[in-house]
C-alpha cells in the first residue's frame, strides 16, 4: 500500500489504496523508467520503495529491486513520512541527551554498590498499568513484576507514559507487551560479573525480534516507530544498550555504562 500511496501522490495510479498489486499498480509502476518492465512484480514493489527513497533525499543504493537492509530502513522512513508528515529524526548515540533525574549510578562501580547494595535485595513487586506476555510463551499473561525498590516509581512513570503515549492498540501492535523478565539473579553471558537483572533494575523485550547479537540492522526496536518508546526511557535516564553500543535492542536498565 505504501507504493500505491506514492504513485497515487504522483498521478500515477488513481485506484484503492488496497496494497494488492492490480493492473493499475502494475502500470504506475511501468511508468517509472528505473524499474526494468522484466523484473518480477515483487522486485518491482522493492524497486518503487528503492526509487521513492531517493526521491525523498534518503540515502540508498542502486536501484535493482532487491529487498537489502538500506531497503528495508527506507521503507520505514518512508512510512514514517506518510503517517507523521516528515521523515524520522536521525540519532546517534552523541546525539542522546543525557538525562539523569533519578541519579542512577555507573554500573560495576562503589557508587554503584552504595547505591543498590547487593544482588537480590531490596525487590518489591509492581503491577503493570497494561497487560504483558512472556516474550517466550505469549500467550501467557503478565500482570506484575519484582523490581528493585530504588526504580519501582520511575519504572512506574515509564510504563504509564508507555500506555498514554501509544495505546493498547499500537502496544500489542509493536509488541511492547511482550515482557522478557527483571530480576534474574545471574552471571552477564559468558563473563563473571553479575548481570544487571541481579539486582532488578533491567527489564528485557521480544527477545524473540531483538536478539542480544543484532543490530540496527536487523532488531525491530531500531526502527523509527520505536523512538518514542526509548525516549520515554531515557527521560528517566534509563539506558538502552542498543542506543548506546548497537547491541541487545531488548535490554533496557537503571545504571550508566
Amino acid at each position: 500500500m505504501l507504493v500505491q500511496q506514492f504513485l497515487k501522490k504522483d498521478g500515477l495510479y488513481n485506484d484503492a489504496l488496497d496494497g494488492l498489486v492490480g493492473k493499475n499498480t502494475l502500470k504506475g509502476l511501468a511508468a517509472i523508467n528505473a524499474i526494468d518492465s522484466g523484473w518480477s512484480v515483487n522486485r518491482k514493489i522493492n524497486g518503487a520503495i528503492q526509487f521513492y527513497a531517493k526521491k525523498n533525499g534518503l540515502e540508498i543504493g542502486p536501484i535493482d529491486g532487491w529487498w537489502r537492509p538500506d531497503t528495508e530502513d527506507a521503507f520505514n522512513q518512508l512510512s514514517h513520512l506518510l503517517d507523521i508528515g516528515t521523515m524520522p529524526n536521525p540519532w546517534r548515540p552523541e546525539d542522546i541527551e543525557d538525562v539523569n533525574p533519578n541519579n542512577w549510578p555507573r554500573q560495576y562501580t562503589p557508587e554503584f554498590d552504595a547505591f543498590y547494595g547487593a544482588p537480590g535485595e531490596n525487590l518489591v513487586t509492581i503491577n503493570f498499568p497494561y497487560p504483558m506476555k512472556l516474550s517466550w510463551e505469549p500467550y501467557s499473561k503478565v500482570t506484575r513484576t519484582s523490581c528493585h525498590t530504588k526504580v519501582k516509581e520511575s519504572l512506574e512513570r515509564v510504563l504509564v507514559k508507555v500506555k498514554d503515549t501509544y495505546g493498547l492498540d499500537t502496544i500489542r501492535e509493536l509488541r511492547l507487551d511482550r515482557f522478557g523478565g527483571c530480576y534474574n539473579k545471574r552471571r552477564v553471558r559468558g563473563g563473571t560479573k553479575w548481570s544487571m537483572h541481579s539486582w532488578a533494575i533491567a527489564l528485557d523485550f521480544d527477545h524473540t525480534r531483538n536478539k542480544l547479537d543484532w543490530g540496527r540492522d536487523r532488531a525491530v526496536f531500531a526502527k523509527p516507530e520505536y523512538i518514542p518508546w526509548w525516549e520515554i526511557w531515557e527521560e528517566e535516564g534509563w539506558l538502552s544498550l542498543g542506543r548506546q553500543r548497537n547491541f541487545d535492542w531488548m535490554h533496557v536498565q537503571a545504571a550508566k555504562l
